[in-house]
């Protein structure tokens, strides 16, 4: 398939279905796929001709061309699972050229700082479109959304017959969809965006975000992109997850694939972030409970019940949400934040902190027992603590005690049992017979009870808005400071091209990072990214600067005229000289050039 060709526009959209066509999703890049060449743009170009199949718009975008003349589309088929219809997705490539497109500068670039880099001849759209989203347009006198085959809006009655210059519009605003499953966006020279990803919460059938944003991270590896930008607004459990994530593990939810915080974050430098999230992870909870005889509040009702449910004890933020997320989330999950978080689970023997002989344990577990035999009721663990506290004597035991006791049966027969009480948010322990058991998950809160505790709990410890009070004062308040810079904290990169391993290993070839420094340039001069030349053992200066015209020429729409003049770093190097005695096999050379005005 020529790449550098337009497919032809068809009737309607064809799934990809062909078996050589069908990767599989969650191990791709295999392990003897490689691709070849050290740049995104070469990377790119094969990749559609080996994997992508010419594609017609979809159903949403046949009013005219995606991009009209602006663009080409094609499919890569991806397994999931299985071989049959439901398991497969397929990832939509849009290239648009730049030049012919409506909108020729890019938001997303001035959001992430690279405003000032000249605008690249191409860039390529990654999408998973949403399968299960209905296919509607907005009527454009009321808002009201239309389904594509109504010509007229049934609440205004206004044509839905679109303008060429709406539908342009229109088409642009499909590419953007927000109900994209995924949407990356690449240009020419490697950098790029993350423009959304929506897992199961943002209608995936079968695909969580945690593996699309997985997936997205191979697929930008394997074509060897530069950077890529994120701006992280995230919401989770009705609460801003990059602010809940960054507490409970130590960095944000996308920072488990490199992503680091970049710019347009009022200023904040990647100490203070961190320090940010240092200091509001690491509040001690026992700042909520002062040596006082008042009653509980609900804030303290909900931190002593994670800290009853908890086999290890819960300290710091750190430590109560890492536990509440684990439990809201699923086993796979909870496992991966723990290993995150660099914090061993630790299991019942290892509660044992006291050394206590076995006769102890059982002396205490006779004394719990024989408190519930006398309630003969559901029995709340703080009147239990109470109870079994001054007969027991150590604290640490009752604890242990009452953390282990389920299950236990007594001679007669009888059974303890625990329930998780989501009015009252605590523990209830009963001596029961075997008739009267409850549901083997009745010890756990529901989904609904964490759900409502993750959000009472964010913004009571987390959200400096609503932040509850607490002495000393000094904390709560470097507390707050800290939850607002982690607030403000929105844009982050993933600099893949800092990485060890980026370029490719090849020894016959050099890799060259090559910086322009352009002539006559007075006003607002553009900031122009190193592009990576890619030459032979033997280049010679003249061979380097060849390269560099051609490659710069390529990439960026104002250097189509662009002649390099000298080597700064070696100004008085002949042509003839070789490129490898000067810079070896991966260096990096700064040349000057003009580029005169165009005929």
């Amino acid at each position: 398939m020529a790449v550098h060709g337009r497919p032809t526009k068809l009737a309607r959209r064809t799934r990809v279905t062909a078996e050589p066509y069908l990767l599989d999703m969650r191990a791709f890049p295999g392990p003897k796929e490689r691709a070849g060449a050290a740049t995104f743009r070469a990377n790119v170009r094969g990749f559609l001709a080996l994997h992508a199949s010419p594609a017609p718009a979809p159903a949403e975008w046949e009013q005219e061309a995606v991009l009209g003349d602006a663009g080409a589309m094609w499919q890569v088929g991806f397994r999931v699972d299985g071989e049959g219809e439901a398991s497969v997705v397929v990832m939509d490539v849009v290239e648009e050229d730049v030049p012919r497109a409506r909108r020729v500068h890019c938001d997303h670039c001035t959001v992430a700082g690279w405003s000032r880099h000249p605008v690249c001849g191409k860039k390529y759209h990654f999408i998973i479109r949403n399968e299960n989203m209905p296919r509607c347009k907005t009527c454009r006198r009321c808002g009201l959304m239309v389904e594509l085959f109504q010509t007229r809006c049934p609440s205004c009655s206004h044509g839905s017959g679109l303008s060429p210059d709406e539908s342009e519009d229109w088409n642009y605003v499909q590419i953007d969809n927000p109900r994209h499953l995924l949407h990356g966006v690449v240009h020419e020279n490697g950098f790029g965006h993350l423009v959304r990803i929506n897992g199961h919460e943002g209608g995936s059938s079968f695909l969580t975000g945690y593996q699309l944003m997985d997936f997205w991270d191979r697929v930008c590896r394997y074509l060897r992109v530069r950077k890529v930008s994120v701006m992280d607004v995230s919401k989770k459990f009705e609460v801003d997850y990059r602010v809940l994530h960054a507490v409970a593990t130590g960095c944000s939810w996308y920072g488990q694939w490199g992503f680091k915080l970049g710019s347009g974050s009022f200023g904040i430098t990647s100490e203070t972030y961190c320090k940010a999230i240092e200091n509001l992870s690491s509040v001690p909870l026992s700042h909520f409970f002062p040596h006082s005889r008042s009653p509980r509040n609900q804030l303290q009702d909900t931190i002593a019940f994670y800290q009853s449910l908890s086999k290890c004890p819960l300290t710091t933020f750190r430590d109560l949400f890492l536990h509440v997320l684990g439990l809201a989330a699923n086993k796979s999950v909870h496992n991966h934040l723990v290993t995150m978080h660099k914090k061993e689970i630790v299991y019942d023997v290892n509660l044992r902190e006291g050394n206590w002989t076995d006769e102890e344990i059982k002396r205490a577990v006779d004394v719990a027992l024989k408190v519930l035999r006398a309630a003969d009721r559901w029995v709340a663990m703080r009147s239990l603590k109470a109870a079994t506290a001054h007969p027991i004597g150590s604290p640490e035991l009752v604890d242990y005690c009452l953390k282990t006791i389920s299950g236990t049966r007594t001679f007669d027969g009888m059974v303890v049992v625990v329930h998780c009480n989501s009015e009252t948010n605590t523990m209830e322990y009963r001596l029961t017979n075997e008739t009267m058991l409850p549901p083997k998950n009745a010890s756990m809160p529901t989904q609904e009870h964490l759900l409502r505790d993750i959000k009472f709990l964010y913004d009571a410890l987390l959200c400096p808005h609503t932040m509850h009070p607490y002495k000393p004062e000094q904390i709560h308040d470097q507390a707050k400071r800290s939850a607002m810079i982690l607030l403000d904290s929105k844009q982050f990169l993933n600099h893949y091209d800092l990485e060890e391993d980026f370029l490719p290993q090849n020894q016959s070839v050099l890799h060259i990072w090559c910086q322009v420094e352009l002539l006559d340039q007075v006003d607002d001069p553009p900031s122009l990214p190193a592009e990576l030349l890619t030459l032979p053992q033997t280049a010679t200066v003249a061979d380097l600067k060849m390269e560099a015209m051609r490659t710069f020429r390529d990439v960026y729409l104002m250097l189509q005229s662009f002649v390099p003049n000298q080597l700064l770093d070696c100004p008085t190097a002949g042509d003839t000289t070789q490129v490898k005695l000067l810079f070896g096999a991966k260096g990096t050379v700064h040349i000057q050039g003009s580029k005169p005005e165009m005929n």
